[in-house]
Formats: C-alpha cells, sequence, structure tokens
C-alpha cells in the first residue's frame, strides 16, 4: 500500500494525451498469489477489501492531485477495477489481466501516440512557419534599407550600458525572488505540518478513518506522510508560478532595448528570441526547479524546438512540445519514495507494543506516530527537499540568463555583420532569406494528418 503512493506519483497521465484512454488504464494491480487454496469468493474480495484501504489512504493526496492533473473523476470503483488476480495454472485467474493488458497495449496505448505525435507535428508546423515567414519579412525589409539599420544599430550599441544595467537590476529580482519563495515554502510546510503532527490532530484521523486496529497500526504513517507530500507539492507548485511574472520581466528587458532605442521612432526588425536563448541553456539538465512552471505557461514550445534543441529538456521537463503539464514537484518521488517505505517497514514495528492498559488504542498510536516523526525527522527531510528544489531553480537561472546574455552579444554581432557598409552585407542577408524560406517551405509542406 505504500510503495503504491509513490508509484501512482510518477504514473504517466496518458489520459491528458487522448480522450479515450481509459482513467487509470495504464495502472495493473496485480494479486500474483492466487493460487487454488484461496476460494472465488474469496478472490473476489480481495481487491474489492484493497481497494477500499488503498483509496482511503490515497484519497486526499495522490489520486486528488491526479484529478486535477488530468479533469477526471476518480472513484473507489475505477481503483477496484485496476486490481487484477493471476495464477498461471488457473487461466480463468489470468485471463481478465491478460485481457485488459492485451487492449491497452494494442488498441489505447496506439492511439495515445498518435494523438501525440500529431499534436507535436503539427505544433511545429505551425510554429516554425510563422516564425520564418516573420524572420523573412524582418531581413527583406534590412535589405531594403540597410541604412536605417544601421543607424539603429548604432543606437543599440549606445543604449548598451543602461540595458546591461536594467537587465542586471531584473535579474537580481529574479534571484532575490527565489530566496523568498524557498522561505515561504519551508515556513508554510513547517505550519502544515505542526497543525498535522499534533497528537490530537493524528487521533481524529486514525479515529475517522480506521476502525481496525491492526489497519491503522500499518496505515496512518503512510496516511500521514502522503498528507504531507501533497502539501508540500501544492505548496511548491503555487510558489512556482509566482515567479512567472519575474521571469518574464527579465526577458522582456532584452525585448525593451531593442523597442525604446535613443531619437529613433522604429525599433529593430532583426527579432531576437530571448525565450529560445534561455530554454537553449538549460538542454541537458535533470533538475530545473520552479522554472519548469515558467516554461509550461510558454504554452505552445513548437516554435522553440530547433532553436533549444529540446529533446532532453521536455524529458526533464515532463511535457510534451505541444503542451502540457510541468512536473514541478518530481523531486518529491526521488526524496518521497525512501522516506515513505523507510517509515511505513520501521513504524509497523514500532507500533507493534503497546500497554494494554490505560489510554485508548487511538490516542496510544496517535502518541507514538508523533513521537515517531519526531525522532526521525520526517519533516525536516522534506524542507531539505524544499530546499534543494530552490537551490536547483537558482542555479538553473544563472545557467539560462548566462545563455541569454552570450546569444545577445552573438546577436548584436549579426547585427554589425549584415550592415556594414560593404557589399557583402547584402549578399548575406539574401543568403539568409534564401535559407529561411527553404526552412519555410519545408515546415509547411510536412505532410502529416492524423488519417495517413
Amino acid at each position: 500500500m505504500i510503495r503504491l503512493s509513490t508509484l501512482l506519483s510518477s504514473l504517466p497521465t496518458k489520459e491528458n494525451e487522448c480522450s479515450n484512454f481509459p482513467t487509470l488504464g495504464n495502472l495493473f494491480i496485480v494479486a500474483t498469489h492466487a493460487d487454488p487454496s484461496i476460494s472465488d469468493n474469496q478472490l473476489k474480495e480481495i481487491p474489492s477489501k484493497a481497494a477500499t484501504r488503498l483509496y482511503k489512504q490515497l484519497n486526499e493526496g495522490v489520486l486528488k492531485h491526479r484529478r486535477e492533473t488530468t479533469n477526471r473523476d476518480i472513484s473507489q470503483e475505477d481503483l477496484r477495477i485496476r486490481f487484477f488476480t493471476f495464477w498461471s495454472e488457473r487461466p480463468d485467474r489470468c485471463q481478465q489481466l491478460f485481457d485488459d493488458f492485451t487492449k491497452i497495449l494494442s488498441e489505447f496505448l496506439p492511439q495515445v501516440h498518435v494523438c501525440r505525435v500529431e499534436r507535436e507535428i503539427n505544433a511545429i508546423k505551425e510554429s516554425n512557419t510563422e516564425k520564418y515567414a516573420r524572420q523573412i519579412e524582418s531581413y527583406q525589409r534590412t535589405l531594403a534599407d540597410i541604412d536605417s539599420r544601421r543607424k539603429q544599430l548604432h543606437a543599440l550599441k549606445d543604449n548598451e550600458p543602461i540595458r546591461k544595467q536594467e537587465t542586471q537590476q531584473k535579474r537580481n529580482r529574479v534571484n532575490q525572488h527565489i530566496h523568498e519563495l524557498q522561505r515561504d515554502s519551508r515556513t508554510s510546510l513547517q505550519r502544515y505540518t505542526e497543525q498535522l503532527l499534533t497528537v490530537d490532530a493524528v487521533e481524529k484521523n486514525i479515529r475517522n478513518l480506521y476502525d481496525d486496529k491492526k489497519e491503522a497500526k500499518e496505515s496512518i504513517a503512510g496516511y500521514l506522510v502522503e498528507k504531507l507530500q501533497h502539501e508540500m507539492k501544492q505548496i511548491i507548485k503555487i510558489n512556482s508560478e509566482k515567479l512567472t511574472p519575474d521571469m518574464e520581466a527579465f526577458l522582456g528587458s532584452y525585448q525593451e532595448a531593442l523597442l525604446k532605442l535613443p531619437n529613433l521612432d522604429i525599433s529593430m526588425e532583426i527579432p531576437f528570441d530571448a525565450k529560445g536563448a534561455f530554454l537553449g541553456g538549460l538542454t541537458g539538465l535533470t533538475s530545473i526547479g520552479a522554472l519548469s512552471a515558467w516554461a509550461a505557461a510558454l504554452g505552445n514550445l513548437g516554435g522553440y524546438i530547433l532553436v533549444a534543441k529540446l529533446v532532453s529538456l521536455l524529458s526533464a521537463l515532463g511535457i510534451s512540445i505541444g503542451g502540457g503539464t510541468a512536473a514541478v514537484i518530481s523531486f518529491v518521488a526521488a526524496i518521497g519514495g525512501p522516506i515513505v517505505l523507510g517509515l511505513g517497514l520501521a513504524a509497523a514495528l514500532a507500533f507493534s507494543v503497546w500497554n494494554l492498559f490505560g489510554e485508548s488504542w487511538q490516542k496510544r498510536l496517535a502518541k507514538e506516530t508523533v513521537k515517531y516523526f519526531e525522532k526521525h525527522r520526517i519533516p525536516e527531510k522534506l524542507t531539505d527537499g524544499i530546499d534543494q528544489f530552490w537551490q536547483d531553480t537558482t542555479k538553473t537561472f544563472e545557467i539560462g540568463a548566462n545563455a541569454v546574455e552570450a546569444d545577445w552579444n552573438k546577436y548584436i554581432e549579426h547585427l554589425r555583420e549584415i550592415t556594414s557598409p560593404t557589399t557583402e552585407s547584402k549578399d548575406r542577408i539574401e543568403e539568409i532569406i534564401k535559407i529561411l524560406e527553404a526552412g519555410k517551405d519545408f515546415f509547411g509542406g510536412i505532410p502529416w494528418s492524423i488519417n495517413t
């Protein structure tokens, strides 16, 4: 039961890829000891009882998060039908597993992949076709009036000290906000922990959830960790989204530099893709912290696929090119798994012997649970995870910001190249336009349809 919480939190949400995919369709919980000594009636009861216990433990945590992520209701019955029996010598105790597994592999997963490929290729086609069209128009206007573009470049260079100062201020603001959100995340979780892990609160949960002493002893520790992890995910999700405006302001400072050229009424024609440059700098990183929320807020990432080489980055984000939900809390699986497993196994032993007299068993179990959480520093381990998450955010932001500044310097050099007074500049622009037209024709002509 405890292991399933961690496994479910990392179960891919295929429901979001294709509307036909069954709820929890890629979850198979297999009872592998369905031997003949167990009667058919008993065998029918086992999945039902197990689903009831599992639903009770996960309903307010992992299942609640999955409902929000997939926008689907998940009932106890939805969970129950994902339990299957298996005994190889008894086909009647294997067939349902074989049938469901075959259907997922042969029917539903292919639909998921087709839907995803359709969405991603269309996103790439649409975004890159539009991008190339805009760039072609920009270079054509530059070719028609190189003298004006040269004046703009001089103005841009003259404005560089001011631009650097403003950009650095906004960069500092992002780093400051990251530290503030780290403190807020820690404080919020500590406040929640202090409310959840009192003897009275734990006793109340035990009385509300469990009638059976054995079930309570085996499950209460995992239930509380599930509550803690869910709250931690919510805190981090909310705080990660708060960072997005500062990210946009920082990256927007580069665009502002192009729009506010001193003594000129028009802005630079050749665009600078600050977001693409930032994403490109993150390629290869496996943990980017809260910046995954910002990346998801970009929406359609198809336009960045060539600029940023996003294959590994998108995998780290847990999102597809065509959009999706950012895995802003992926680190929880790494720190939560061992915590949950260790807690559950050790707690079952720790709670095995009680006094037979005095307080109610619910009160005694509550005291032992709170004592166990304090002794093994469970809340502190979760706040350590929060600290690591925001430290990853700071490190990632600095890498991305450095990449943007480096690409900006290359951009300035490129403007110098195409606006020089020599005839080679015109030849270079014409060459670039031909390359862009070929790219536009390629993406616009990709033959793809859901029916092919």
